[in-house]
C-alpha cells in the first residue's frame, strides 16, 4: 500500500514538473508585440497630458466662459437663460476626467522614481499640481487624499478641504522645483506636447506654477505665499522662472480633420461664436491695438462689437456682431494653441507681489513689472497666422501713456491696472481668468441678463459637484451637496481664497 501510494506521488510531481515545462514558454508565445502590455514613460505622460488639455484647456461653450465671456454666442438658436443641464454634463464629465488623469500621473511618478528617473517624476509631479489646483479652484473640497484608492479597498474617499489640497499642491511643486534644481539627466522625451522634453523649461514652468499657487493664497495664507515668493525669486539660478514668451506653456494641435481644437474648427466653418462683449468694450475703451488682432469687426458696419452668451435680445442680427480674426486662432497652421500659462501671467503676479510687499522690491519694481506685463501680453496676443510683424514697440509705448493704463494713483487704482491687464493677457484661457475674477473682483463677474437665478450680485462662485457623487459617494458627498444647493444648485459657496464681502 505505502509503495502505491509513493507510486502515485512520484506520478503527481511528474505531471507538475511536465506541466510546468508546457507553460514555460505560455506567456511569451502569446504576447502580442503589436499591443505592449507596458507604455513608456514619456508616452504615457504626454499621453496624460493631452487627455487632460483636451477636456480641461479649450475655450468652449461650457459655464466658466459665461462667467468669463471671453466668448459669446453669434448663431443658431439663444442659449437658454437655464443652463443647468448643461452644466451637470460638463460637471460630470471633467469631474471624472480629472480622476482619470490623477491615476495616470500617480502611476508615471511611482513608476519613474523605481526607475530613478527623477526629471520625469519631477515633470509629472508639476502637472498634478497644476490639474490638482484647477480641479479644486472648480468644485472646492473634494476627494484628493484618498483619491483613486480603489485597489486598497478605499472605494467612497473622504472630501478634503482646500487649505488640505493647496498644502499638497505646494509639496509637489517644491518637491519637483528641487528634483530639477539638482540636475539629473533623465529625458523627459520628445513627444512632450509642451517642450518637446526640454527639462529646463518645465523647470521655468515648475517655479512659475509656484507664483501662480502663491498669489491664489495670499489673501488667506499671506505667511505662506510670502515664503513661496521669497524662496522663488530670491534664488533664480535654483528656481528659474519663466523668462520670455518663448517660455510659455501650451499645447498646438496638427489643425488636421482628426487632431485639432474642436470649438475653433467648428467656429471656422459655423461662426458660431465672436469675442464676448465684457472683453470688447474693454479693449475698445482702451483704445487697445490687441482688439482687431483678436477679433474683427462686425460685416454690417465695420464697428467692434461683441456679445454675452445667454440673454440675448430677439432683434439679435449676426451681421451686426464681430467675430474672431482667423489670422490670430489658427496660430502657425493649427486650429489655435490651448494655453496653460503665458509669460505675462509671471510678469503681473511679481507686479502684484512688489506692490503688496510680499516681496522686497516696491513701486518702481511693481512698475517695471506691470509694463513688462503689458508688453509681453501684446506680443503672445499678436502672434499671426500670415506671420505679419507683432505689435511695434512704440505703438506699445503709447499705448502705456494713456491716463487709463499708465502707471498711477492709489496702491487699490493701480492693483486694479494689473488685474485688469491681466485679465486680458488671459484671453482664450478659461480656469485661470475664472479664478482671478473670483479673488480679485476684477473685472465684475455679473450675473448674466435674464438668469433665471435672482438675488445674486456675481456669476456662480465655483462649479457644482456631478450628481453621481451625491449618488456613490453620499456618505462623504452629504455636507457639500447640501450646501450647494442652499446657494442655488449653480452658485454654491465662496472658495477658501475668495475672501470678497457682499458677493452671492
Amino acid at each position: 500500500m505505502k509503495k502505491i501510494k509513493y507510486l502515485y506521488a512520484l506520478l503527481f510531481v511528474a505531471l507538475i514538473l511536465l506541466v510546468s515545462a508546457c507553460t514555460e514558454d505560455f506567456e511569451e508565445m502569446n504576447t502580442n508585440p503589436n499591443l505592449p502590455v507596458s507604455v513608456p514613460l514619456a508616452n504615457h505622460f504626454a499621453g496624460t497630458l493631452i487627455s487632460f488639455d483636451g477636456g480641461f484647456m479649450p475655450i468652449s461653450d461650457n459655464n466658466i466662459m459665461i462667467s468669463v465671456n471671453y466668448v459669446g454666442a453669434r448663431t443658431g438658436n439663444p442659449y437658454p437663460v437655464d443652463v443647468s443641464n448643461t452644466y451637470q454634463s460638463w460637471t460630470s464629465q471633467d469631474w471624472s476626467g480629472y480622476y482619470t488623469n490623477l491615476i495616470d500621473l500617480n502611476d508615471i511618478i511611482a513608476k519613474a522614481t523605481e526607475a530613478k528617473a527623477f526629471n520625469m517624476v519631477a515633470a509629472a509631479l508639476t502637472f498634478r499640481a497644476e490639474i490638482t489646483q484647477i480641479a479644486t479652484d472648480r468644485w472646492g473640497e473634494m476627494p484628493y487624499s484618498e483619491a483613486c484608492k480603489a485597489g486598497e479597498g478605499i472605494l467612497r474617499p473622504k472630501y478634503d478641504d482646500q487649505p488640505s489640497i493647496y498644502k499638497e499642491i505646494i509639496k509637489d511643486l517644491k518637491t519637483a522645483a528641487d528634483y530639477f534644481k539638482a540636475g539629473h539627466k533623465d529625458a523627459i522625451g520628445t513627444v512632450d506636447p509642451f517642450y518637446k522634453g526640454d527639462v529646463k523649461k518645465w523647470q521655468k514652468l515648475c517655479n512659475s506654477l509656484r507664483l501662480r499657487v502663491a498669489v491664489r493664497i495670499s489673501f488667506v495664507d499671506e505667511t505662506t505665499a510670502k515664503s513661496i515668493i521669497s524662496e522663488v525669486l530670491g534664488n533664480p539660478a535654483d528656481y528659474p522662472i519663466s523668462v520670455n514668451i518663448d517660455d510659455r506653456a501650451e499645447v498646438t494641435y496638427a489643425g488636421d480633420n482628426t487632431w485639432q481644437v474642436a470649438f475653433w474648427y467648428w467656429n471656422n466653418l459655423l461662426l458660431h461664436s465672436g469675442p464676448g462683449s465684457r472683453i470688447v468694450d474693454m479693449l475698445k475703451e482702451y483704445n487697445d491695438p490687441r482688439l482687431e488682432r483678436i477679433a474683427a469687426p462686425a460685416i454690417s458696419d465695420k464697428q467692434y462689437r461683441g456679445t454675452s452668451r445667454i440673454g440675448r435680445s430677439s432683434k439679435f442680427q449676426i451681421n451686426d456682431i464681430s467675430y474672431f480674426n482667423t489670422n490670430y486662432y489658427v496660430v502657425n497652421g493649427t486650429t489655435g494653441p490651448n494655453i496653460h500659462l503665458r509669460h505675462s501671467e509671471v510678469l503681473f503676479n511679481k507686479a502684484e507681489f512688489f506692490l503688496r510687499g510680499l516681496y522686497a522690491g516696491g513701486d518702481a519694481a511693481a512698475q517695471k513689472a506691470y509694463e513688462d506685463g503689458v508688453k509681453s501680453s501684446m506680443k503672445e496676443l499678436s502672434i499671426m497666422f500670415d506671420k505679419s510683424p507683432q505689435i511695434a514697440d512704440d505703438v506699445i509705448a503709447t499705448y502705456l501713456t494713456n491716463p487709463l493704463i499708465a502707471w498711477g494713483g492709489t496702491t487699490q487704482e493701480k492693483l486694479k491696472k494689473i488685474w485688469t491687464q491681466k485679465y486680458i493677457s488671459m484671453c482664450f484661457m478659461q480656469n485661470e481668468p475664472w479664478a482671478e475674477m473670483r479673488r480679485t473682483d476684477v473685472p465684475l463677474d455679473l450675473p448674466e441678463i435674464g438668469s433665471y437665478y435672482a438675488g445674486h450680485t456675481r456669476g456662480p462662485l465655483r462649479c457644482p459637484y456631478p450628481a453621481d457623487e451625491e449618488r456613490m459617494n453620499s456618505v462623504n458627498s452629504k455636507t457639500y451637496f447640501e450646501r450647494q444647493k442652499a446657494g442655488d444648485y449653480l452658485w454654491g459657496k465662496q472658495l477658501w481664497w475668495d475672501t470678497r464681502t457682499g458677493v452671492k
